[in-house]
């Protein structure tokens, strides 16, 4: 998934409406600004890194798991 790649501009467009609190809009605006972004280049920035963060999760549980029911095995033989 490229969400922020070179190709982004390029891409078809999806419009997302995004509810939340006042305070937390006042909150993302600000955390844009400070980062010399866009609200949608920030909101994007954000989602992107969240999942890779729950993809890499994802994977280490995953090969844990697998680590795990191999030593278990082993074990019982």
């Amino acid at each position: 998934m490229d969400i922020m790649g070179r190709n982004a501009r390029n891409a078809k467009r999806t419009a997302l409406l995004i509810r939340c609190s006042v305070e937390q809009a006042e909150a993302i605006r600000a955390a844009a600004k400070k980062q010399g972004r866009t609200i949608s280049s920030y909101v994007l920035r954000s989602v992107s890194t969240r999942l890779n963060v729950e993809r890499q999760l994802e994977e280490r549980e995953s090969q844990f798991f697998e680590n795990y029911l191999k030593r278990t095995r082993s074990a019982l033989k």
